[in-house]
C-alpha cells in the first residue's frame, strides 16, 4: 500500500510540473498558430518581476469558444456554445475532452477556411 501512495504522489506532482509547462507551450503555440483567434492572459509572478505565467487562454472557432484557466497546478477547461456573444451552452470539460474537442472544432474551421479560399481563388482566376 506504501508503494501505491508513493507512486501516486509521484505521478500528481510530475503532472502538475508538466502542466505549467503544457499550458505555456499550449499558448505560445496557439498564438503564432492562429493569430487573431486566440487571446492568451499573462500574469507578472511579482510586482518587478520580468517573467509572467499563463493565466487563462481563449479560442474562439466556428462552432464553440474554448476556455482554459489555470490557478496554481490547477486547470480548469471549458467549453462554450455562443451565438453572436451570447453564450447558449456552458460545459465543463475534463482537459482530455477539452482538446479532442477543439481539435475537431479546428479540423472543421480549417476545412471551410481551406473551402472559402478555393472558392475565392477559382472565381478570381476563372
Amino acid at each position: 500500500m506504501s508503494t501505491d501512495f508513493e507512486q501516486n504522489t509521484a505521478w500528481i506532482r510530475r503532472a502538475q510540473t508538466d502542466m505549467k509547462a503544457f499550458v505555456e507551450g499550449l499558448a505560445s503555440r496557439l498564438e503564432g498558430d492562429m493569430p487573431g483567434f486566440v487571446e492568451v492572459e499573462r500574469k507578472r509572478d511579482g510586482l518587478f518581476a520580468k517573467t509572467s505565467h499563463i493565466e487563462a487562454i481563449t479560442i474562439h472557432t466556428d462552432n464553440n469558444d474554448y476556455f482554459l484557466k489555470q490557478n496554481g497546478v490547477h486547470v480548469s477547461t471549458v467549453r462554450a456554445k455562443t451565438v453572436r456573444g451570447v453564450v447558449l451552452k456552458h460545459e465543463d470539460l475534463p482537459l482530455s475532452v477539452w482538446l479532442e474537442s477543439l481539435v475537431a472544432d479546428l479540423a472543421d474551421l480549417s476545412g471551410a477556411m481551406r473551402g472559402a479560399s478555393n472558392t475565392l481563388h477559382d472565381f478570381l482566376m476563372g
